[in-house]
């Protein structure tokens, strides 16, 4: 007969084996909400921005609109200019454009950045005289309609910038810019560029997004060369 000792050894195992199985599960949850932007066909990975890359965004826009006499985007606070960050992670850039006085708006399609970017705004944000709370939407901005904002930023990755410029070239105001980090918009020429490896910032506006770089014209007006059939 199996002894006392023997049973508890038993449950033992058995409880942690359960343990990691549970475990296992939860893990693999958890990671759902990362995975699933992979079988997309743009997808945008999740890569926190760093502090220098923060500060350069809002670098950019600040020294390009002083060489243009923007000046809506060098006093944000004075009348409020819509900012919207796609694919706002876990809300840095959101965050940091409110306390500079935008009215900013981040999307963000990964349920867990969304859910962290919504308990960080109810318990760190404090209200201020002259700055918006920011916002957060859980959504694909690829179904967003751009029209209402004045300065659209975007962490993108080079395989979805042309058909992300087609998008907004479409939807975008006269008016508003676009700020590209990491990677430029590739085929147009940028109006203001802070290059910086990794931390690089390039800022177009609409017409640029009119306007493909003569390199490209030439490559898409190029005639196919077509085999003579054998006869």
């Amino acid at each position: 007969m199996p002894t006392q000792s023997n049973n508890q050894k038993s449950k033992l195992g058995l409880y942690m084996a359960m343990g990691v199985g549970a475990a296992a599960i939860g893990f693999s949850i958890a990671a759902i909400p990362f995975l699933t932007p992979a079988l997309r066909t743009h997808a945008l990975p999740y890569v926190p921005a760093t502090t220098k890359q923060i500060d350069n965004v809002f670098k950019a826009v600040k020294e390009f609109s002083r060489e243009k006499s923007l000046t809506k985007f060098t006093s944000p606070k004075k009348k409020p200019v819509r900012l919207i960050d796609l694919g706002s992670g876990d809300g840095r850039i959101v965050f940091e454009a409110a306390k500079q006085g935008f009215h900013a708006t981040g999307v963000e399609l990964n349920s867990m950045l969304y859910i962290y970017s919504k308990y960080k705004t109810l318990t760190t944000w404090r209200d201020k005289p002259g700055l918006f709370r920011p916002v957060f939407k859980r959504a694909d901005f690829w179904k967003i309609n751009m029209t209402e904002y004045d300065l659209i930023v975007v962490f993108g990755v080079q395989g979805m910038m042309r058909d992300l410029a087609s998008k907004l070239k479409e939807e975008m105001k006269p008016d508003c810019l676009i700020v590209s980090c990491r990677f430029p918009i590739s085929s147009y020429k940028s109006v203001y560029r802070l290059e910086e490896e990794l931390d690089g910032v390039w800022i177009y506006d609409k017409e640029c997004l009119n306007n493909l770089i003569e390199e490209e014209k030439k490559t898409e007006n190029k005639p196919i060369d077509e085999d003579d059939d054998d006869d």
